[in-house]
This record gives structure tokens, sequence and C-alpha cells, in this order.
């Protein structure tokens, strides 16, 4: 029910309109116009709610897959030294023979790190494949990615909480719009100036868009200090758009466009890169008839 509740909010405001401009008339005794505006305040504050928790799960997503796309790197490149440097040592070779570090999920991947790490501690735990790095760094990066990969369970849980209180709402409020469209269009026909305005000004039936928004397009992406990006939008863009996100992708760290916040039409401001980073941005819309894909902006940061 997501998608309709952008329409539920507007049969409801609809209807305590209505029924305002009938309280000379006719007084429906089962929802007063208090409890309206209750009901349509808590409405929208769960919708803000779900928005909330939405833009908390896709942040703690972004920042888990970035730290372990570097992780699976780091193995990855430990792996190779290991079998370079064990080549002609087949006790020690046979420890990492079947290691591959190609898992394409990032629990895979996660799984691909503790093998490596397993696998060193065996080889020589004692051994630096890469400078800096040691059995003694690598494994508190890889706990930490993994802390970061249960944190993004957690958020997604509490998201789909929101929506599901949001939907119980919504079905709710909805409920009482047909309640009281039945009660009030059976007290005033059709034909009355009253059953008029009630058939005129409430809408009754959800509608869905048969084809997916128009796109919608990044103006101005420009790089600020501090490894900030500022982003403006070309105007009337995402028609018939439920949901709106910005996706982005740093250049050789992620494979794809891996990270993606709300997007507001407005502007906004992206922060947390490094300094001279090629980021590719891209604007995806969509509804339940499908998404649309904006053009992709690249800027470099400073």
């Amino acid at each position: 029910m997501a998608e309709n509740i952008p329409f539920i909010l507007q049969r409801s405001q609809s209807t305590r309109a209505v029924q305002v401009s009938l309280a000379g008339s006719w007084v429906w005794e089962e929802k007063t116009v208090v409890q309206w505006d209750t009901a349509i305040i808590a409405l929208v504050a769960k919708m803000e709610g779900v928005q909330d928790a939405e833009a908390d799960y896709l942040s703690k997503r972004g920042e888990a897959y970035t730290a372990i796309t570097a992780l699976h790197s780091l193995a990855g490149r430990c792996l190779r030294m290991a079998k370079n440097r064990y080549r002609t040592d087949p006790a020690k070779l046979e420890v990492i023979a079947t290691l591959h570090n190609d898992e394409a999920s990032h629990l895979g991947q996660l799984k691909d790190a503790l093998e490596w790490e397993s696998a060193w501690e065996k080889l020589d735990d004692d051994w630096s494949p890469l400078p800096g790095v040691t059995l003694a760094t690598f494994k508190p990066q890889r706990l930490a990615a993994g802390v970061l990969l249960e944190a993004v369970t957690i958020k997604k849980i509490a998201w789909d909480t929101e929506d599901e209180e949001l939907d119980a709402m919504g079905r709710a409020l909805n409920a009482d719009c047909v309640a009281w469209y039945e009660a009030a269009t059976t007290v005033f026909h059709a034909g009355t100036p009253e059953g008029d305005v009630i058939r005129s000004e409430i809408p009754t039936t959800y509608t869905p868009p048969s084809n997916p928004p128009t796109a919608l397009n990044i103006d101005q992406a420009t790089a600020q200090a501090g490894g900030k990006i500022a982003l403006t939008y070309v105007p009337g863009g995402g028609h018939d758009a439920t949901s709106r996100r910005l996706e982005w992708q740093v250049v050789g760290v992620d494979p794809g466009f891996d990270h993606d916040i709300a997007l507001n039409p407005a502007g906004q401001t992206l922060t947390g890169f490094a300094p001279n980073q090629t980021v590719n941005l891209r604007p995806r819309v969509g509804n339940p008839a499908g998404h649309t894909e904006g053009a992709v902006k690249t800027v470099t940061t400073v």
C-alpha cells in the first residue's frame, strides 16, 4: 500500500475539509474534525519516520558496503602475494590452494576475508604481505566490517517496521474515509448542492500510474572543499514519481552504483568523500509502473 499513502492523505484531507463545510447541516458522529486532524498529523509524521528510517538504512548500507569492498580488495591482494611467496612450498601452498576471493555478495566477501585470515594464521601469523598490513591490523578491519553489515540488517528491520506501521495507519484512515463517504452520500443525494460537493471534491479511487516517471536529471554537480559535492536538479523532472533516489559510484572503488540516498529536488550536498575521487552520480526515480534513470554526471572531489 506504500504507493497509495499519498492518495490516502489527499483523500483524508479532502474528507476533513468537506466535513467542516457540512457542519451546519450534518455532523458525522464517528470522527470529529479534531480527530481527523490528529489522524492526518500522525500519518504525515509516520511518513516522515519511514523516510528517516530508509535514509538511516541506506546510509549504513553505503558505509558497510564501502568497508567490505575495501576489505575484499585487501584480502585479494594479500592472497595473491601469498600464492606468489609460497609457490615453491607445496605444504603451505596447499593451505591456500582452494582460496579464490571471488564471492560477489557482501556476505560472501566477508566469508572470503575470514577464510584468508584463517589461512594467514596457519601460514605465518607474523608475515606482512603488504607494507603496513599485518594480521593484527587485518583482523580488526574484518571484524568492524562484519559489525557494520549486522547494523545494516538492524536498520533494514527498523525501516520495514516503520513501513508496516505506516501501511496499517493508512488502511485505518482509508477505512474511515470510505465509511464517511458512504454515510455522507447516503444523507445527501446526487444533485443536491451538498451531494455534488461531496462527490466532486473527494477522490475515491486510486489509479496507479500507467507509465514510469519522467527522467529527473542533475543540473549542476559542484565539488566543494572537504570532500563535499553540491547538487542541483533540472526543474520539472520526475513527474509521477513516488520514489526519488540519488545513486553514486566512486570510480576505482565501487563496482557499480552501490550507494544511494533520498533525492531532494530542491538540491542537496553529499559529504564524506576523499580528495581526488572521481564520482559518478545518477538520479533514479520510480513508481509502481517502473523506474527511470537520469543522465550520469561525473565530478572529481577536492
